[in-house]
C-alpha cells in the first residue's frame, strides 16, 4: 500500500500521542508512594532481664512480606548487651553485617519489634545504645526511624556463677588414608581445628551445697542461685567429660575462666589454663569425683564475699 505525505503525517501524530499517554501512565504508576512502617516510640528503658517492644504500623498493608534490619548507630552498649527482632543479620536471609533482623508477614497492618536486655553477672552502670531500623532484604515497605535504648543494671544479694571456656583448638592427629588402588593404607598427621564448647562439658560445685551450674550448656551461667549463709564454700569444677573427634598425637590444654559474685554488685575472677588438658582424667560415665579440681575458696561473713584462688591467695573482697 503507497502512503500519501498527508497519511504518514497522521499516523505519525497519532502514534506519538499513543505514546505519550502510555509514558504518562507509567508515570503515574512510578510515582505512586511506597508503603511505609513508622513509629511513635523515640527511646526505650529497660532493666537487665527485663523485655519490651517498639510498635509499628503500616500505613498501607500490601501482599508480600517484608524484612527490616535493627543496627547499632552509636551508643557505650554492645550487641551482646541485647537482642532484638527475630534473630541477628544473616547474609542468606539477604540481611548482611552486624545487627538484627525482622520479617513481617504480608497484609500486616502493624508488627512490633521484640527488644531484651541481657542480664549479666557483671556491675555495671546505665548503657545507652542509639538503634537505626531501616529497610533491609525483601524492600517491600519503606522504613529509617531512629531509636535509644537504655539499659539498667541489675543488681542482686544472691550467689552468681559464669564459668567459660569458649575456644578454638587446634591440634595434631593420626589419620589411615587408604591408597587410591585400595590395596594399602597410609598413616598421615592430620590438623583439627575445634571449638571447646563442643568438646568439653565443664561444671561447677560447691562444698557445702551441690551443684552450682551443671546442664552441658556453654557457659554455665545461673545469676541467682540464693542469697547463701555465712560460712566458707569451697567452689570445685568438674570436668564431666571430653571428647574431641580425634585423638591427639600431644594432649591439649582446656583453659578456663571462672567468675563468681553477686549479679550487679560484685565479681571475682579466676582463670586457668594448666588445670587440664584434653587426656585429664573424667567424672563421665561413673557421675562426680575423677573430674574435680578446686578452683576457689568462698568466704562469707556479715552476707559479704571474700574470694580466694586455688592457691589461697586473695582474688577479691566486699
Amino acid at each position: 500500500m503507497k502512503l500519501n505525505k498527508t497519511t504518514f503525517l497522521a499516523l505519525a501524530a497519532s502514534a506519538f500521542m499513543l505514546t505519550s499517554c502510555v509514558d504518562d501512565d507509567l508515570e503515574g504508576l512510578d510515582a505512586q508512594p511506597k508503603s511505609t512502617a513508622t513509629t511513635t516510640i523515640t527511646s526505650l528503658t529497660l532493666v537487665e532481664g527485663e523485655s519490651g517492644i517498639i510498635p509499628f504500623t503500616i500505613n498501607r498493608p500490601i501482599s508480600k512480606a517484608s524484612q527490616f534490619k535493627i543496627e547499632i548507630v552509636s551508643g557505650d552498649a554492645v550487641q551482646s548487651d541485647f537482642s532484638a527482632g527475630d534473630q541477628t543479620t544473616d547474609g542468606d536471609t539477604g540481611i548482611p553485617g552486624v545487627g538484627f533482623e525482622i520479617t513481617v508477614p504480608a497484609y500486616s497492618e502493624s508488627f512490633d519489634i521484640p527488644v531484651q536486655a541481657i542480664a549479666d553477672i557483671y556491675p555495671e552502670g546505665s548503657e545507652t545504645v542509639e538503634l537505626r531500623i531501616s529497610t533491609a532484604g525483601v524492600r517491600t515497605i519503606l522504613a529509617d526511624v531512629n531509636v535509644t535504648l537504655n539499659i539498667e543494671n541489675s543488681a542482686s544479694e544472691e550467689l552468681a556463677v559464669l564459668l567459660e571456656w569458649e575456644n578454638n583448638v587446634t591440634y595434631k592427629w593420626l589419620e589411615t588414608v587408604t591408597e587410591e588402588d585400595g590395596d594399602d593404607t597410609d598413616v598421615i598427621i592430620s590438623e583439627e581445628t575445634e571449638d571447646l564448647c563442643s568438646v568439653v562439658d565443664f561444671d561447677l560445685i560447691a562444698y557445702p551445697g551441690g551443684y552450682l551450674a551443671g546442664t552441658a550448656a556453654c557457659p554455665e551461667e545461673d545469676l541467682g542461685i540464693a542469697v547463701i549463709p555465712d560460712g566458707t564454700y569451697q567452689i570445685v569444677v568438674d570436668l564431666y567429660d571430653v571428647s574431641p573427634s580425634h585423638d591427639p598425637i600431644t594432649p591439649f590444654a582446656l583453659p578456663y575462666k571462672l567468675t563468681i559474685g553477686k549479679k550487679g554488685t560484685f565479681i571475682a575472677t579466676v582463670e586457668y589454663d594448666d588445670v587440664y588438658t584434653s587426656d585429664s582424667a573424667t567424672s563421665f560415665p561413673g557421675g562426680a569425683g575423677p573430674g574435680q579440681t578446686l578452683a576457689a575458696t568462698l568466704v562469707v561473713a556479715g552476707g559479704s564475699y571474700t574470694v580466694y584462688d586455688r592457691d589461697d591467695n586473695l582474688v577479691a573482697a566486699e
